[in-house]
């Protein structure tokens, strides 16, 4: 999906079992794009961006690898006019998920990880477009309380800083981080995931 959205060069940030993904992705038609960077500290999805910062020289993407996304979804974040983007998917339940909120345009006006009352059902989906202008935010962010470096932080600073920070739905997202969720996604109907995630 990223290839197919016009994604140049792509940044694996890895951790446990990463020679797995770099012999698997070693073998991709496309793997002269790739690159590898090994997270050794565990400090969070924010401490994931940072580790990729050298690497980023213009307007960016950050895709999380333990979600299984609708087949357009990169495209259409890819393809939004604004230039900070976040994807979103409706959810039932979204007190289990990082929450945006937006206003009548689907600028988004807060963010909020988790909430015990959600203001909204958006989800974070996993995938991010950002200005160059955003590696300094993810430069400079602070540890949270949990002793990680938080996304949600880094957009939180963006948007009390004025950045344009808009919502794009997508189709379908299916979370793959546990084992349990994976079970669920291989029994899952071959046309009914065909249809989703083609």
């Amino acid at each position: 999906s990223l290839i197919a959205a016009g994604i140049e060069r792509i940044v694996f940030v890895v951790g446990y079992l990463s020679e797995r993904i770099v012999a698997h992705y070693g073998r991709h038609p496309h793997s002269a794009k790739f690159e590898y960077i090994e997270q050794v500290t565990l400090d969070g999805t924010g401490g994931a961006v940072r580790l990729a910062l050298p690497a980023v020289e213009e307007d960016f993407l950050v895709v999380f690898g333990d979600s299984l996304f609708a087949r357009d979804a990169v495209a259409s974040v890819v393809d939004s006019p604004a230039r900070t983007v976040i994807g979103v998917v409706e959810v039932p339940d979204p007190e289990r998920y990082g929450i945006v909120t937006t206003d009548a345009d689907g600028t988004i006006v807060d963010i909020e990880e988790k909430p015990e009352r959600p203001a909204s059902n958006l989800a974070i989906a996993g995938i991010y477009k950002f200005s160059v202008d955003a590696k300094r935010y993810f430069a400079d962010l602070p540890l949270s309380p949990r002793g990680e470096y938080e996304m949600p932080d880094a957009i939180r600073m963006m948007i009390d800083d004025g950045t344009p920070v808009a919502a794009v739905t997508l189709d379908g997202m299916f979370d793959v981080g546990t084992l349990a969720q994976i079970e669920q996604l291989e029994a899952m109907d071959d046309a009914a995931f065909a249809e989703t995630f083609g």
